[in-house]
């Protein structure tokens, strides 16, 4: 395996704040409990100017609006995490959450196809999409495939746009539907999919599925390698990337290399993006056997996989001191029982990461762009945690758990949990 570079900033001791992490924690092959401390490595570099994911531009409004409702909310909040309460049982499968602008949410269930519509009263009722049952036609669940994740588009007002990654019979691809409808007694309606991106290789196992808009109003699509490692390091495949869309589903402009959707490249199964109020972008990947990664996504760098997973260890244990400008190391890791990380949420104080088959709620704490120690949140309480994001109804998270298609669960699963910020 080959060595990473460390990240352009210095290591200062811990109690200076000047640390960005290496946990050592949760990988997994598997979507599916070891456990090692985390270990410090170096603070964060300053964001450029020059960067496309940094300034906020919008094609969709041809402006240059605010950012989206959700990402400016979970920007906005701050402080130590209460206690969980339920929002929403019953659900089936559930896999992202993603924000309207009315307060209420949008649930994917992934084996089901259905779309769920929340909100803080606790009230969840389906919204009606075209395909059987009210479900979104074409979707075919397998492995860990089916309904994955969601994204509103920041000109919801206008466009009505709400987007969807799915697996179907052929392939993985993006989707955008019209929600219309919603209100009093009913939670609307969803047109006939639209395909925005097609022919992303598909796999029972490791297919990305996050969708989120980006601080400069572009689409940002998270694939994993689908079984197939090599195509990670393939600049023509789709798989092991992150991609960077227009909201048409173009190759947006100032990507990498002119006419490509890549972003960047090297990832096995990148599940969680999201930035911090400076437009870094960061990004949660499953490992293999050994270390999850924390990664900060700077466009056109290779994160390794296949390649190398994680950190290597030097001589002492410590990441190895070597400099390999072709490979960009993670800002942290776990180990394989502690994370298997999926959603991701940046607020103005740290880096949430859920944590499936390690059961909890990390929190990165994040100051002057510069990360601190990891903590644990609701160890073991709630089981496997797929998505976090910031509560519509403001000044808290709602988390989204994963327990009906793996793990012991609890009555009332699969659920979305309100964990207020005081």
């Amino acid at each position: 395996m080959r060595h990473r570079r460390r990240l352009p900033a210095p290591l200062r001791p811990a109690a200076a704040l000047a640390l960005a992490l290496v946990v050592t924690g949760c990988a997994g092959g598997q979507e599916g409990p070891g456990s090692q401390g985390p270990t410090q490595t170096g603070t964060l570099p300053a964001p450029s100017s020059s960067d496309p994911a940094g300034p906020p531009t919008s094609s969709v409004t041809g402006g240059a609006p605010a950012l989206p409702a959700a990402l400016a909310a979970g920007h906005a909040l701050s402080g130590a995490p209460g206690a969980a309460t339920d929002v929403v049982t019953g659900l089936d499968v559930p896999w992202a959450i993603a924000a309207l602008p009315d307060g209420t949410a949008l649930v994917s269930e992934r084996d089901t196809a259905r779309v769920v519509r929340v909100d803080a009263s606790g009230a969840a009722d389906q919204v009606v999409a075209t395909g059987p049952g009210g479900a979104v036609p074409g979707v075919e669940p397998r492995g860990e495939g089916g309904l994955l994740g969601l994204a509103v588009s920041p000109g919801f007002a206008q466009d009505g746009y709400v987007y969807a990654y799915l697996t179907t019979a052929d392939d993985d691809r993006v989707v955008r539907m019209r929600l219309t409808g919603g209100g009093t007694g009913t939670a609307g309606a969803l047109s006939e999919p639209e395909p925005v991106l097609t022919g992303i290789r598909s796999a029972t196992v490791h297919h990305g599925g996050r969708l989120a808009f980006g601080p400069d109003g572009m689409l940002y699509v998270t694939t994993g390698d689908a079984s197939a490692p090599s195509t990670a390091q393939d600049a023509a495949a789709l798989t092991g990337k992150v991609l960077r869309l227009t909201p048409e589903g173009q190759p947006a402009p100032g990507n990498p290399t002119e006419g490509s959707p890549v972003w960047t490249y090297g990832h096995r199964n990148p599940q969680g993006i999201g930035w911090d109020a400076d437009g870094r972008m960061f990004a949660a990947e499953f490992g293999q056997d050994a270390q999850d990664e924390l990664n900060l996504l700077e466009p056109g760098r290779d994160y390794g996989w296949p390649l190398v997973e994680g950190f290597v260890p030097g001589p002492d244990g410590t990441p190895a001191d070597v400099d390999d400008p072709a490979l960009t190391a993670p800002l942290l890791t776990w180990a394989t029982a502690e994370a298997s990380p999926s959603g991701l949420l940046v607020t103005a104080d740290a880096v949430y990461v859920a944590a499936l088959r390690g059961q909890r709620l990390w929190r990165v704490p994040l100051a002057g762009g510069v990360l601190g120690q990891p903590e644990a949140l609701l160890d073991g309480e709630h089981g496997r945690i797929r998505d976090v994001v910031a509560a519509p109804d403001g000044g808290a998270l709602w988390v989204l758990t994963n327990n009906t298609s793996r793990g012991a669960g609890n009555p009332g699963d699969d659920r979305v949990l309100r964990l207020p910020l005081a």
